[in-house]
């Protein structure tokens, strides 16, 4: 899977505190937002994305997509 390859053990580290975590990503392959699910609300995360567009990443999609991770 996709995850795996590029962002498996930072998603890890977020997943053992947050039930489920709701990535955007656009067509370029960049992550456009992140969401964690806290106590039942999804709310934004900052600074996940800018660490996860740092990492290599060699996707390139024909339309946006959002992934819903869960534990």
């Amino acid at each position: 899977m996709w995850s795996n390859n590029n962002y498996s053990s930072i998603l890890k580290l977020y997943l053992n505190k947050y039930n489920s975590l709701k990535l955007k990503i656009n067509a370029n392959g960049q992550i456009a937002s992140i969401q964690k699910e806290e106590n039942g609300i999804w709310i934004n995360d900052r600074n996940l994305p800018n660490i996860l567009n740092k990492l290599s990443n060699s996707i390139s999609l024909e339309k946006d997509v959002t992934i819903i991770l869960q534990q």
